[in-house]
């Protein structure tokens, strides 16, 4: 199990950037396109629900609700609403951006 603490320790330290890609990782679990496996997408999650302000640089303030609502009710419509949202996401961050950002998040966490 994972310690709620040091998540929220290390979501209230997050930059600008990282939270854009804890978000983008957020959009990923709630459709169902992520990779990770359970354990690794609980801790994610943990960590964008830790995040203290929410706020982003890139997306738009609806964020959030979208991905609140996804993730309470999970539908076709909303899957297609995110997954827009998580390709241009990633259009900006590249995906080995995204991987350090993962691997740098697991290493704080140790």
């Amino acid at each position: 199990m994972y310690d709620l603490a040091k998540i929220g320790t290390v979501a209230r330290a997050m930059n600008g950037f990282e939270c854009d890609c804890a978000i983008t990782v957020a959009l990923k679990i709630s459709d169902e396109s992520c990779k990770m496996d359970e354990y690794e997408k609980s801790v994610f999650i943990a960590l964008y629900d830790a995040m203290p302000d929410k706020q982003t640089d890139f997306f738009d303030e609806n964020i959030f609700e979208l991905i609140s609502h996804t993730r309470a009710h999970p539908s076709a419509s909303a899957y297609a609403k995110i997954k827009i949202l998580r390709e241009n996401a990633m259009l900006m961050i590249k995906q080995e951006n995204m991987k350090k950002f993962k691997a740098e998040i697991r290493s704080r966490l140790v």
